[in-house]
């Protein structure tokens, strides 16, 4: 593995989930952390929790120039992960009912990864990495209304393997979560879904953001490891 320990890290949806808990890793790791997200606030209340060599800017990645903003003001960096949500568990409807603007919004994760990946491009060092998020849906899609959010899952995940070509040697993997406890539920939905995981998974839990966060960090930091779509589900694409 790559050592961090001084190395530029930037987080995208850094404030929260599994943003937050990659932070802390790197932090631990004495490397020098962005956190990038919309809310300012929210930003530096996960600042003061994170300690360390820990910098905060807000960005509207649906904005170009927020984001290349961004991307200027952070100069040359190392890593990159992009986790960032936009409101995506709103978004759900029937094929029949959705309307244009609901099926626009749904790739709103694509291009939020597209605009950030596309400035980070311009900046990242030639040794370093980007992780950025599909969904395991890619290999076992909804059928809950969910359609036009797999298909943006999808679009990032081919996306990012082609960006791994073409911006080689800097390396690109994906990430495919499945069900995790992050903010994106009310505490209710979090309740339901860990008694579905308890019930239904093989490894009978429901993820956290913290392990989730483990898995970004190693493929952040493995050399030998590019265009590879890694999926945490807890087992759920073998149900």
């Amino acid at each position: 593995m790559i050592t961090v320990k001084g190395k530029k890290v930037v987080i995208i949806g850094g404030s929260s989930g599994i943003g937050k808990a990659l932070a802390k890793r790197f932090v631990q790791e004495e490397a020098t952390v962005y956190l990038v997200s919309r809310t300012e606030a929210k930003l530096q209340k996960a600042k003061e929790e994170i300690g360390g060599n820990t910098f905060i800017l807000p960005m509207n990645m649906l904005d170009e120039t927020s984001v290349n903003d961004v991307f200027k003001q952070v100069g040359a960096f190392d890593f990159m992960s992009f986790s960032a949500v936009n409101d995506e568990t709103k978004l759900m409807s029937q094929i029949k009912d959705m309307t244009t603007d609901l099926a626009n919004r749904g790739m709103e994760k694509f291009w939020g990864t597209f605009n950030c990946c596309r400035a980070a491009a311009n900046h990242i060092n030639k040794d370093g990495s980007i992780v950025v998020t599909s969904s395991m849906a890619i290999d076992r899609p909804s059928k809950n209304g969910a359609s036009i959010m797999n298909a943006a899952s999808a679009a990032v995940n081919v996306f990012a393997k082609a960006l791994a070509r073409e911006i080689a040697p800097v390396r690109v993997n994906i990430i495919a979560p499945g069900v995790v406890s992050t903010g994106v539920w009310t505490e209710k939905e979090k309740e339901s879904f860990a008694e579905w995981a308890k019930n239904t998974l093989p490894v009978a839990h429901l993820g956290t953001a913290e392990e989730l966060a483990y898995t970004y960090f190693n493929a952040l930091t493995n050399p030998y490891m590019t265009g590879t779509t890694i999926t945490v589900d807890g087992g759920l694409t073998l149900i």
